[in-house]
């Protein structure tokens, strides 16, 4: 009889164990623009070992946006964004998105540091993206697709 109390108690403690070893991602949508196609999730990862991590991702036309290392710190291409939101319909930037990612940059004097940077992106003709630095008013131009 104790025997199997304690292979009870042992099962039931590896199913809890592998069932809370799972990991996950949860994607809600928190905004969409129709008339510019924008979309933007609030992507929530879990796992067990690590915890919880969010980020943002933004959709265009369909198409994950993925930004070149040419327009963002030069170092890596930037898919998953701090917080990303579209512009209000009222405002004269209507259609424009504004992104901000952690930047890697380094000093005159060799020394690295982070920093967070601010996009704002507005579509153009067919699949053409003006993007715009408000910071220092530096502007691109990207293609998706």
């Amino acid at each position: 009889m104790t025997l199997k109390i304690i292979i009870g108690l042992a099962a039931a403690l590896v199913c809890i164990f592998i069932l809370s070893s799972c990991y996950g991602t949860q994607k809600n949508l928190i905004a969409e623009n129709r008339v510019y196609h924008w979309k933007v999730y609030l992507v929530k990862k879990k796992h067990f070992s690590m915890g919880t991590y969010q980020h943002f991702e933004v959709y265009y036309k369909g198409q994950l946006l993925i930004l070149p290392k040419e327009v963002t710190d030069g170092s890596q291409e930037i898919r998953e964004f701090i917080t990303a939101g579209v512009v209000d319909s009222r405002s004269t930037q209507f259609g424009t998105i504004a992104v901000i990612f952690e930047g890697h940059f380094i000093r005159e004097d060799g020394v690295p540091y982070r920093t967070m940077v601010t996009l704002h992106i507005r579509p153009g003709k067919g699949n053409e993206l003006f993007i715009t630095n408000p910071c220092n008013g530096k502007e691109a131009v990207i293609t998706i697709g």
